[in-house]
């Protein structure tokens, strides 16, 4: 029993199970279509209708509200009927809505209109996803497959882009959804052969019968299992301290690389070390993340990735001028200690959260992760509209590096002891 319990750092050995190379053919076609989808649409706004930031602005929070309006009855969703079917529905209804934008997006409105749609059919699929791995994964190798998860998602964001400009340069976007809809159309038949390892247990079923509980119940049980999880709300509260951090100056980060007296062809090169960087990243935390612990290591992540933040701030005003080779050095290095962070928390979330309640604990992260997206972004605007570019980037790096030195000591405080798993009585809900 301690030898299947012992921790396994090897991510070769993940392919060693037939049903996650199976998840894994899942998940390649489906972040492919979901990035060079992206880039498509944000193409079709900018060049082929030569629209403005607003439009691009509206198109962006089209993409992002549905994960805060519809994210918790989504894993709720997810709870009730298993994952399974939620990643097969999921995949097939962006396939049918993709090949909807070939035919009939065709202004701004109907393009909204679909990329909202979209965007609601993904608030289940990402819950669905993590209770996929805790299913399919045996529990010595979940932080292992978290970080194949998302080597996958920052391949594509690496990838995609030089793909799809390539495309674009002979194929219309519209062309290009249709591309999209055929990958997740692909993933979706090779995710039918993951029913039988996904299916639900047969006594959660006979408890929900029993149950026989309303959507808002469900709701507040998952928010009150998180609320007396000290180390899902460790990970909670670090990433999203990250997430405010980093949306405050992603939107001016082009804005700072001009600041430095870089060309235009430079932004590429600085732009892709950052998932460049985060690969190495990934693949880092899946050697040593059980061995440090996952929380230390997100503290880590936190505390150097802010100090980054704001160096990166500070080369406008430096004496001495920063090329593009010790700009993506710079970029190279935090998108790494970005994986330190991002990684972490989802192997946190697998780890310590109960299948029966992973759906709902994983959306809640995705919810709250959203919502402060749309705060900070239009924060981020302000800080550098009223005082200078890299306002955002101090202010980013401060809060990381602030909240980083919190979260050790609160770290430090949990110790190793697993959390019981809480008891949430009626009072509580």
């Amino acid at each position: 029993m301690a030898q299947s319990e012992a921790v396994n750092t090897s991510v070769l050995a993940l392919f060693k199970l037939s049903a996650f190379r199976r998840f894994f053919g899942v998940l390649v076609p489906a972040a492919f279509a979901d990035w060079i989808d992206f880039i498509a649409i944000m193409v079709l706004v900018s060049y082929s209708w030569e629209m403005g930031a607003t439009e691009v602005a509206s198109v962006i929070m089209a993409a992002t509200l549905p994960r805060v309006i519809f994210g918790l009855p989504a894993g709720v969703l997810v709870d009730r009927i298993g994952a399974g079917p939620v990643l097969i529905a999921g995949l097939l209804l962006r396939a049918g809505l993709m090949v909807g934008m070939f035919f009939f997006a065709t202004s701004l409105s109907l393009l909204i209109a679909f990329v909202f749609f979209k965007a609601a059919v993904s608030a289940a699929f990402m819950p669905a996803q993590q209770l996929a791995l805790k299913k399919i994964v045996p529990s010595n190798m979940l932080t292992q497959a978290v970080s194949v998860d998302h080597f996958v998602i920052q391949s594509t964001k690496v990838f995609a882009p030089v793909l799809g400009g390539a495309l674009l340069a002979i194929w219309s976007p519209h062309n290009v959804f249709l591309l999209g809809g055929a990958s997740f159309a692909v993933a979706s038949l090779i995710s039918l052969s993951l029913l039988g390892v996904l299916k639900k247990d047969a006594e959660d079923e006979t408890e929900e019968a029993s149950e026989k509980s309303s959507v808002l119940n469900d709701a507040k049980v998952g928010l009150a299992y998180l609320w007396k999880t000290p180390r899902l709300m460790l990970g909670m509260a670090l990433i999203c301290l990250f997430i405010f951090s980093v949306f405050l100056y992603e939107a001016v980060l082009l804005l700072l690389i001009k600041e430095t007296g870089q060309p235009e062809s430079a932004a590429g090169p600085i732009l892709g070390s950052i998932g460049v960087g985060g690969l190495i990243g990934t693949y880092l935390t899946a050697k040593i993340g059980d061995r440090i612990n996952l929380h230390l290591l997100m503290v880590i992540g936190s505390f150097f990735g802010g100090a980054l933040t704001m160096v990166a701030g500070w080369m406008p005003f430096s004496p001495v001028p920063w090329g593009m080779q010790e700009q993506m050095v710079l970029w190279f290095i935090g998108g790494a200690f970005t994986s330190f962070i991002t990684v972490p928390f989802g192997a946190i979330i697998v780890k310590q959260t109960p299948e029966y309640l992973l759906g709902r604990i994983s959306s809640v992260g995705e919810m709250l992760q959203s919502g402060l997206t749309l705060i900070a972004i239009p924060i981020g605007a302000f800080l550098a509209e009223q005082w200078f570019v890299s306002m955002p980037f101090f202010v980013g790096g401060a809060i990381m590096c602030v909240g980083a030195v919190f979260g050790l000591f609160a770290a430090l405080n949990l110790g190793k002891a697993p959390d019981a798993e809480p008891v949430i009585s009626e009072e509580a809900v």
